[in-house]
C-alpha cells in the first residue's frame, strides 16, 4: 500500500493519509521535502519505523537545493532526527561527480553505493522539429494517433500551453494528463 503527502491534497485527504500512515496502513510513502520537517510530519514518524529514505532528484541537496527547492537541504536533518539511522537511497540522472560527493557528504552516506550509467537510454527517443503555431498540433495529432498503444510525455513552453493542448487531445478522444 501507498500514499503520497503534498500540496495537492486537500486537507481532508492530508488528514485520512496521516491516520492510515499512523495505523501502519502504508508501506511506501511520498513526502514532498517541504512536509519533512513540519510538526505534523514529524509527530507522524514517531509512530512509524522508516527503514528506507529514498531520495528522487538528489542532485537538489547539493546543486539546487539552495535556490530551486530549498528543502531538499532540510533530508539531512530529518534522517538524522529519527530515532535509528534508516538505510538511505539517492537517485538523480544529473549530477557531476563532484555533486555525487556532495551529495554523500550532505547525506552523511558512507561506503555508498554508486551505479553511473550513460545518458544515452535506448528506450528514449529524441527528435526536434521546427514547426510553425499552426503546424503544431496537427502533428502532435498525427503522432498520437499512430502510438495510440504507446506512452509518451509532450512538453510545452508554458503552463497555458500545456492546458491548451491537453484539451484538445481531450476533445479529440484521447486520455491525457497534464503536469507542470
Amino acid at each position: 500500500q501507498a500514499a503520497y503527502i503534498n500540496s495537492s491534497l486537500s486537507a481532508e485527504e492530508v488528514q485520512m493519509t496521516y491516520t492510515l500512515a499512523k495505523d501502519g496502513h502504508y508501506t511506501l510513502l511520498y513526502v514532498a521535502p517541504e512536509q519533512l520537517l513540519t510538526d505534523r510530519f514529524q509527530r507522524l514518524t514517531s509512530y512509524l519505523d522508516i527503514k528506507l529514505v529514498s531520495i528522487d532528484e538528489a542532485h537538489c541537496v547539493s546543486q539546487w537545493g539552495q535556490d530551486f527547492r530549498p528543502h531538499y537541504l532540510d533530508i539531512a536533518t530529518f534522517v538524522a532526527s529519527l530515532p535509528s539511522r534508516p538505510r538511505v537511497a539517492a537517485f538523480t540522472a544529473t549530477a557531476t561527480e563532484f555533486v555525487c560527493q556532495d551529495i554523500e557528504s550532505r547525506l552523511s552516506l558512507s561506503n555508498a553505493l554508486k551505479t553511473t550509467t550513460g545518458f544515452n537510454r535506448a528506450n528514449l527517443y529524441y527528435k526536434v522539429l521546427q514547426l510553425t503555431s499552426r503546424e503544431k498540433y496537427p502533428f502532435i495529432k498525427d503522432y498520437v494517433m499512430k502510438h495510440r498503444n504507446d506512452a509518451g510525455i509532450i512538453y510545452c513552453q508554458t503552463r497555458k500551453e500545456v492546458e491548451s493542448v491537453a484539451a484538445q487531445l481531450q476533445q479529440d478522444g484521447f486520455k491525457v494528463g497534464i503536469y507542470h
